[in-house]
Order: structure tokens, then sequence, then C-alpha cells
């Protein structure tokens, strides 16, 4: 079956899957049938190709309706039809980094707390990852064209910050390490790491360069225009230091790549946002929780709606800290004062300013852009070449919506840094 091949799944790695699925290694079953498509209608991420995976199951268990049990899962692959995207995942290790992740450290987090989807598959290769299909439990990414949360997601999203890194520090409270000594390596900097031949260099100036285009093409003031053309790319490249593990505040587990579809929200019956899990942590890092929290806030919020809000969600993620830390019988002001916490906040604004740029000026694009950029290799390369900041133009004259998401995303570096 075409799309099976794809996948390249072994029917031993089929058996296993299942039988993680049915929780039960006594139960007998034999796979009848399996089959994989595309999942949605678009691309539910930009580095990995998704797939519903299916499995029609005979088992011998009499609960099950004549003996067949339909089983669908959510399935996430190495692009291998665009060879330069899988290049860029393996130099990165983006990929087989979320796929180590879901095997050695995620699992032992989500006994703490639940923050993500439970992983049944991990190959061994680092080429393919299967979880549980989290929208058929009701989560789904808050669907809107502007990227941005009001309050009540982001509450739901603090929450689920909160519950990943109190799992962290009490995994090592009980084991007396830290997770980068249980796990040496495996949350080493993959995204902004300046060494020679790595492909993350040029995409930073890449950024620079779509940056600065942006200026020119909207700040009409000659001696302001030319000024913020000189002094911002220093103040981005400042982003190396800022990913770095902290020496004067305490680290967590972070995710560390908050935009709006790496958040699926379960709703109540009335429409209301109740839960929030975090997908695709490929980017993971090491660092204060500042971190994430600014990421979050600089790439769903606009500026003003975020200092009209900070203390409030500062303290809304501090008790929520405080919260599930207590649950684990940990002290929060043993770990982080809130003291400390407004203080890294401070300081990690930076990073979410930067962040806020370098992902939303290429999420915010219209979706038939992105999709055709990843509808075959040669357009893949063309936009990570020479044709970005040409669509990125294109898409600040004709969208009022993106137009007005890039200068406030801009104003914002520029505010922060005091240009």
């Amino acid at each position: 079956m075409s799309s099976n091949q794809q996948l390249d799944i072994s029917a031993a790695d089929k058996k296993l899957i299942v039988q993680n699925f049915i929780r039960d290694a006594t139960t007998d079953f034999k796979i009848i049938s399996t089959e994989a498509s595309k999942f949605g209608e678009q691309r539910a991420g930009y580095l990995g190709d998704h797939f519903e995976l299916k499995f029609a199951v005979l088992v011998t268990n009499e609960d099950v309706t004549d003996g067949v049990l339909d089983i669908a899962l959510f399935a996430k692959a190495m692009p291998k039809a665009i060879p330069s995207l899988a290049r860029y995942l393996e130099q990165t290790e983006a990929f087989s980094k979320e796929a180590n992740l879901y095997r050695e450290l995620i699992p032992r987090l989500q006994k703490l707390g639940r923050f993500a989807p439970e992983v049944l598959f991990s190959a061994a290769n680092g080429e393919l990852i299967v979880f549980r299909n989290l929208k058929l439990e009701g989560f789904r990414p808050l669907q809107n064209n502007d990227g941005l949360f009001d309050l009540v997601h982001l509450e739901q999203a603090l929450r689920v910050l909160a519950r990943m890194h109190a799992a962290c520090w009490a995994l090592e409270r009980q084991t007396g390490k830290l997770v980068t000594e249980m796990h040496p390596g495996l949350l080493d900097e993959n995204s902004w790491v300046l060494k020679e031949d790595f492909p993350r260099v040029n995409e930073l100036e890449n950024n620079i360069a779509t940056l600065l285009a942006l200026v020119k093409h909207y700040e009409k003031d000659d001696k302001r225009r030319n000024d913020l053309v000189e002094k911002i790319p220093s103040c981005v490249r400042q982003i190396y230091e800022l990913v770095k593990t902290s020496g004067v505040y305490r680290n967590v587990f972070s995710h560390a790549d908050l935009w709006n579809n790496n958040m699926m929200f379960r709703y109540s019956e009335h429409g209301s946002p109740i839960d929030c899990l975090l997908v695709d942590f490929q980017l993971s890092r090491y660092v204060p929780p500042a971190y994430d929290f600014n990421m979050l806030l600089s790439l769903t919020m606009t500026s003003g709606y975020r200092r009209k809000h900070l203390s409030f969600l500062q303290g809304y993620y501090y008790q929520s800290l405080r919260m599930e830390l207590t649950r684990h019988g940990i002290a929060i002001e043993d770990i982080l004062t809130q003291e400390d916490f407004q203080e890294s906040c401070h300081m990690y604004r930076k990073a979410g300013a930067i962040d806020g740029f370098f992902i939303n000026h290429i999420t915010l694009l219209p979706k038939d852009v992105l999709d055709e950029v990843f509808s075959s290799a040669e357009k893949y390369e063309s936009f990570t070449s020479e044709s970005k900041t040409t669509e990125c133009l294109k898409a600040y004259d004709e969208s009022l919506c993106y137009k007005t998401r890039m200068i406030d995303i801009i104003e914002n570096i520029v505010d922060i840094f005091g240009l």
C-alpha cells in the first residue's frame, strides 16, 4: 500500500504500536489491515509529514463488537519527499531530538503531569513517531488567521507550561539529578548555534535580511529607517546567547516553539477552553521558565494587549506553578522566588521579541502560500533561498492582518532593545 510505504513500518513495529495502544500485553490480537493517509486538509506542521494511521485489529475480547477493534492514531514522519528539508532536519537533529525525547524523557515527565500526547512508538532511527490521536479526545488548535490568543486560552496555555515545568523539577528532586545529567546531550541546543556550516546560521541571517526588508518597506523616515537597519542585526544576533542554559536562574525543560499550532485545546460544551496540551518538541532546550513564558506571550499577543495584561499573566503562571509544585510536595520558594521569576522575565523579553519575528513572519503567511511552498522540493528550495523575503513583502502589501502583526512585532523589538 503506497501511503503505508511512506511510513516504512515493519510488521514487528506495527504489532508494538497496537500492543502499546491496547495497554495489555496479555491480549491476543491480529492486525487485519493498516492504512495511512494525509492528516487533514492542510499541513499540521512544517517540520515533518503527518498521517492518520489506522489499524483494523481482531482481538479476543468479548467487549469489542464483532471482535474487531478500529484504531486511529497520529503519525509524524521525516519529510523524505523534500530532500533538502529532510537534510535540514538531519543537520539540526530536530526530528531525531523529538523522537529521543519521546523515547526517554517525556514519558518520565508525563507520569508526574500530563502536558503532551501519549507516544506509542518512536523509531530507533528517529524518523517516525506515533501518538494517540488528540483529535479523538477533543483537542484541536485554535484556528485563527492572526495567531492571537485571548486571556482564557492564555490561561490554559500557562497552566500546561506550569505542569510541564513542575514535572521537570519534581523529577530532578526525586532523582537528585538535573535532567541534563540524567539524559546527557538530549537537550543540547539545536536551534541557534553559532558554528560553521550549521544551517540555522544561514537561516538567522536570512531572517535578518527579511526583517530589514520589511523595515525599509514601511518606515518612511529616512533617519529612523537607516538607524534601525544599522542597529537591528546585532540585537537579533543576541539570540545565540539568550538560548544558552542559564548560570543565574534555575533551568527547566523548555518547549521553546510556542506558536499557536503547537498548542491544542479541549473545550467545554459551551465552547470555553478547559485544557491544553503541547506538541512538537523538536527545538526543546534547558533554560529558565521565563523563556517559555515570554515566547508564548510574544507569539500569541499584540504588544499593547501584552502590556495591559502582563502583570496578571505573570501572577497567573507563578500561582499555577506553585500549585503544581505543591502537588509534588515542593515549596516554590525553594526552586524559584517570585522576584527571580520577574527578573528573569524581564531578561528574556529580548528572546521573546526575537522569536516573535523569527517564527511569526513565516507562520502568519497565508496558508495557501505555505501549502504551496511545501508542495514540492523545488518550491521549498526556492522559498528557503531567494523568494521568502518577496513572499513576506507581498503578504505585507496584500494582507492587512499580516501587515499589522509585522509592524507590531518589529516595533516591539525596537522598544525592548531601546533602539
